[in-house]
């Protein structure tokens, strides 16, 4: 522990840079330790620096119950680099927490206060139900509908929450983190006895059967990446991937079916997981054989941004995490952030097969409708479309924010063709393709008629019969009237299968 307590001659001299109200977090797990630095508190925190570092901290655990001074000189050398990095990003709020191997080493108070010491940093030491608590709240901070069982798998532990009612509920957490089960050596069978024996203890998951299954936790989301990898599915995000619980088996069993030299040489497996992925799969196995979840539902977030969630006042908390980032945004690469509603609120009565789900698509397409008025306008539908594919959004499922890509792409291009959304076009199917088009040429029809600016849409009315669309101009703007808005609308009235006609009302 000596060698923990060396300082080195060589540091920084702070420099401080505005933090716009930057907060850093660092993550102590058993397995990594890792610093995300956010744009915020705020109900969407961007994560504006993330990094890690593989320590093993629980790695020795299960047999000796001590962190190896290898793995803490690891986590140290990080750590020194991560006050480093946020004295100089000007940082003043810095949350530290740390976990499992932590909180069960015999050696683990020491190794807080040489960090205390060494970094100046504030460790809070989380319980197992801290740290359940807040990877609940991460779920619900990235997936406000969610509801059902929460998994975090990490290295030296495993949390298990029940959310209902944007709530967490029970909790509980168990020594099998995936490090930790890896370096026991113990027969499969022996394993799965174990697994099995403490997961029908828990009283409360037989109520989740049939919910949905929500997995936070590297060593679980190894096994999203090898099969987004290997599907060639369209979008490479980990967050809000979704398998049906069948499929899910499936793919558990593909992975069990592989010795670690097999997984070690698979080019969809991540080379840092190979060796833990088959005792993630096992315990993730053994968990269905109590809880046979309706979907397995993929979540980026967890500890970290349940601790800044955790923070928020609860009507905060209750904003849309989709929609507030889509105002974010507009607000940042749009000329007229206030449009949206406005333009939402004239177009969505020609739509009124829309549910709930499909209205709040239609919000977010049409607040980020003018995000690539500054590119070429050659390049606008494809930029707009690549942009928000691959947003860092909460909130929106895969085929959810398919759809809100191509509707601005169309907003922009009047039509689904081209190779830039090709990607989208994959997750849908033909009718949610028709209706993207219809959605994003009535946008495009109002940014023609407004000319991008508000003020004007309140003043008109887009009115939809069985077979006609009809734009109303009141007769002192009759001017706005001309051969885009003309085809526009005509193009609009094509995608519904009706006609088109503009009518010039009397100003009353």
């Amino acid at each position: 522990m000596q060698k923990l307590m060396e300082t080195q001659d060589n540091r920084l001299d702070p420099v401080k840079f505005p933090s716009s109200n930057m907060t850093a977090v660092i993550d102590i797990g058993s397995n990594s330790v890792r610093l995300v630095v956010f744009d915020g508190p705020s109900r969407v925190p961007m994560p504006k620096f993330n990094e890690k570092v593989l320590c093993g901290l629980g790695r020795n655990l299960s047999t000796s119950n001590l962190l190896s001074e290898q793995s803490m000189q690891g986590a140290m050398t990080a750590l020194r680099r991560y006050t480093a990095l946020v004295t100089h990003m000007g940082i003043d709020r810095i949350i530290v927490a740390a976990t499992a191997a932590v909180r069960e080493a015999d050696n683990g108070s020491e190794f807080v206060s040489a960090i205390e010491q060494e970094c100046d940093l504030n460790v809070q030491v989380l319980s197992g139900r801290q740290e359940a608590r807040y990877a609940g709240l991460g779920v619900l901070s990235g997936m406000p509908f969610a509801d059902g069982l929460v998994g975090d798998l990490g290295g030296g532990s495993l949390e298990l929450v029940k959310l209902h009612d944007h709530n967490v509920e029970d909790t509980e957490t168990l020594p099998l983190g995936a490090l930790r089960l890896s370096q026991l050596g113990m027969a499969e069978e022996d394993l799965i006895a174990d697994l099995q024996n403490k997961f029908q203890k828990i009283e409360w998951l037989d109520a989740l059967r049939g919910k949905n299954f929500y997995v936070v936790g590297g060593a679980w989301r190894a096994l999203a990446k090898y099969n987004i990898s290997k599907s060639g599915h369209p979008l490479n995000l980990v967050h809000n991937y979704k398998l049906t619980f069948a499929n899910m088996k499936l793919l558990i069993d593909e992975i069990l079916s592989m010795s670690v030299d097999e997984l070690k040489s698979n080019p969809h497996v991540q080379r840092s997981r190979a060796t833990t992925l088959h005792t993630a799969a096992t315990i993730m196995d053994q968990l269905f054989k109590v809880v046979q979840p309706k979907n397995v539902v993929f979540s980026a977030n967890g500890l970290r941004e349940g601790l800044l969630f955790s923070e928020l006042k609860k009507p905060v908390r209750r904003l849309d995490p989709l929609l507030e980032a889509c105002r974010d945004m507009a607000a940042k690469e749009g000329r007229f952030a206030e449009h949206g509603v406005q333009i939402f609120d004239w177009m969505t009565p020609t739509f009124p097969d829309l549910d709930e789900k499909g209205r709040r698509l239609a919000l977010a397409a049409a607040t980020l409708s003018d995000i690539a008025w500054s590119m070429s306008s050659d390049y606008r539908a494809a930029q707009a479309f690549r942009r928000i594919f691959r947003a860092p959004f909460s909130g929106i499922g895969h085929k959810g924010r398919a759809i809100v890509a191509l509707t601005v792409y169309a907003r922009y291009s009047g039509n689904l063709t081209g190779h830039a959304p090709e990607d989208g076009l994959a997750l849908m199917d033909e009718d949610a393709q028709r209706h993207a088009l219809s959605i994003g040429l009535a946008l495009r029809l109002s940014h023609s008629l407004s000319g991008g600016t508000t003020g004007i849409l309140p003043l008109t009315k887009l009115v939809s019969t069985d077979d006609e669309i009809i734009l109303e101009i009141p007769e002192n703007m009759a001017v706005l009237s001309g051969v885009h808005v003309e085809n526009r609308l005509a193009s609009l009235g094509d995608s519904l299968g009706k006609r088109s006609s503009i009518r010039i009302i009397p100003v009353q």
